[in-house]
């Protein structure tokens, strides 16, 4: 008997661990594609090269600071702005994207988003929601914005995310010229638009999504990685960009004990 009451503690101990290290073992192998998905992303966030058109001219930008004679994208008819595309590595995806360019010694601007095959948004018929004199829970009365008629190609909205983030449209003084009001108004918006998704979480509502593609999160912004960024720029019809982002690779490699630097895992 004595011999019986000295193993069930041992048993008992063994099971324990044994359980302990199943648990583990199936948390590691569950997150493990999800880690290093995430550092697969970050390691192509760190590179830029890609080949577009149309464009004309060589410019350098370190952060936000551009300089050389670049025109590259355009318009296909007055007020259109939707020429300048390419292929490559840029923005931690590889395939097609959106790019225009534009510097002047040191002024301009660019715009850059991801075209993937899949997503590659189409022209749509932006439809007026009808009045409606009834009032409720459901019904919501959106503000006007006039500067959305103003941008006949503004950024889509894409489902990935990771890939919105990556999204921007700067012009380069506006970097250095930002008034206070400017920053305040920036701040207002961002935080309606994110009160607005909130309420239609599913996506039914079509006054609040219509609204919401009339007014791109990343428009006329930037991504705190743009400020770590090294760009090169070579084109006569046919062009060139190479890239390297130092803010990236530190988030590449503190992402391997965890720490998300760019806040991009997402």
């Amino acid at each position: 008997m004595a011999t019986k009451f000295r193993l069930f503690p041992e048993m008992k101990k063994r099971l324990i661990i044994h359980f302990f290290c199943i648990f583990l073992l199936g948390f590691v192998v569950i997150d493990c594609s999800t880690y290093w998905s995430h550092r697969k992303k970050d390691l192509g966030d760190v590179f830029t090269a890609g080949i577009e058109s149309p464009g004309y001219g060589i410019g350098v930008r370190i952060g936000p600071l551009a300089t050389g004679f670049v025109f590259q994208g355009g318009e296909s008819e007055p007020g259109k702005r939707d020429l300048g595309t390419g292929y490559g590595l840029r923005g931690g995806t590889y395939g097609p994207y959106r790019s225009q360019q534009l510097i002047f010694g040191f002024l301009g601007g660019e715009k850059f988003h991801s075209l993937p095959p899949s997503e590659t948004p189409k022209k749509e018929e932006t439809k007026k929601p009808e009045q409606n004199s009834q009032t409720g829970d459901n019904f919501l009365l959106l503000p006007e914005n006039p500067e959305s008629e103003q941008d006949p190609n503004p950024t889509p909205e894409l489902s990935d995310e990771r890939l919105n983030s990556k999204s921007y449209e700067i012009r380069y003084l506006r970097f250095y010229n930002n008034p206070v009001s400017e920053r305040r108004k920036a701040k207002k918006e961002a935080f309606f638009r994110k009160y607005l998704e909130s309420l239609d979480p599913h996506k039914r509502n079509e006054a609040i999504q219509t609204f919401l593609a009339q007014n791109p999160k990343n428009k006329d912004d930037y991504p705190s990685a743009f400020l770590f960024e090294v760009e090169l720029y070579i084109s006569i019809r046919y062009g060139i960009r190479l890239g390297f982002n130092f803010g990236e690779f530190l988030d590449f490699l503190l992402g391997f004990a965890g720490i998300d630097l760019m806040e991009d895992d997402i």
